[in-house]
């Protein structure tokens, strides 16, 4: 097993099995400890332990897991004793096997039955049947932005070209930006959220925030570097979010919605099935009432 290979030779004289012991069938598995019957064996130590360790920090570790799982042991047998009564503890077992094996069957309907994604067409229909739920809680924008070295050439040009949305400016300016530019956002064509921008601007977003939408260009710089921002199209705080920023919640809302609705359809053919069959039967004041 490399260095994760555990030995007896090398725990501590309290965890080492003795020879003398009833024969139990181990089904090939090398068992290192044992309390009341209960045995540990080497695998499950193995699984426990980090990768690549020293043999010496293997052995160590390997002891105190040994001796920590026997205390565990240990004390839950005193509780057995100790506990008056385990009934409450069963039923919460049982409430809770059920709860998993309830969630595994429901997650393999919803994989079996739900693999197909939520299509544009409904998002776009829940989106516009929904608006009041999808509510900017900050600006979002379209434009563009650009970073560029302060001692780029022609700089005042670009900064004649970017106030401008007309197809020989932007033409330009993807010219000038593949030369030069650090950054080059281009985002006519979707929505950001303002704060996409922070830490990119050396402008204070508040301050943005501030000035729109009467002012749609802003300039800063650094030592090194120009920053240059267009704002062509903006939504202020608190109006309706662009469909484009509300997709990736709307899809979530109907899957979630979706999930929920086929585990409440299958609970309710299985009920009328069982209705149906008398698996199901429904009784009041001692007599059954048939359905």
């Amino acid at each position: 097993m490399g260095t994760r290979h555990l030995s007896l030779l090398v725990l501590p004289a309290t965890f080492l099995l003795l020879s003398c012991q009833p024969k139990v069938n181990h089904e090939g598995r090398q068992p290192l400890a044992e309390v009341d019957g209960t045995f540990l064996y080497e695998e499950d130590v193995q699984r426990a332990l980090p990768q690549n360790l020293t043999p010496e920090d293997s052995a160590r570790l390997a002891g105190d897991f040994i001796r920590s799982w026997a205390e565990e042991v240990l004390l839950y047998r005193q509780a057995e004793r100790n506990v008056r009564s385990t009934a409450r503890i069963e039923e919460m077992v049982q409430a809770y096997r059920r709860a998993l094996i309830t969630q595994d069957y429901q997650q393999q309907l919803i994989a079996q039955d739900l693999s197909s994604e939520v299509t544009e067409a409904e998002q776009q229909q829940f989106y516009n049947a929904n608006k009041a739920l999808f509510v900017l809680k900050e600006p979002a924008i379209r434009g563009l932005f650009i970073k560029v070295p302060r001692t780029a050439p022609d700089l005042a040009e670009l900064k004649k070209w970017y106030r401008n949305n007309d197809d020989a400016s932007l033409e330009k300016i993807e010219k000038y930006c593949f030369r030069n530019a650090v950054i080059y956002e281009y985002f006519y064509d979707r929505w950001l959220l303002l704060s996409d921008l922070d830490g990119k601007l050396k402008a204070n977003i508040g301050d943005l925030k501030s000035n729109l939408p009467e002012r749609k260009d802003f300039e800063s710089s650094d030592e090194e570097f120009c920053y240059l921002l267009h704002v062509e199209e903006y939504e202020p705080e608190g109006s309706t979010q662009p469909f484009e920023l509300a997709r990736a919640e709307i899809a979530e809302m109907l899957g979630n919605y979706r999930q929920v609705e086929l585990i409440r359809q299958v609970k309710k053919d299985l009920y009328e099935h069982g209705v149906e069959t008398g698996r199901v039967k429904l009784k009041n004041n001692n007599h059954e009432n048939e359905q």
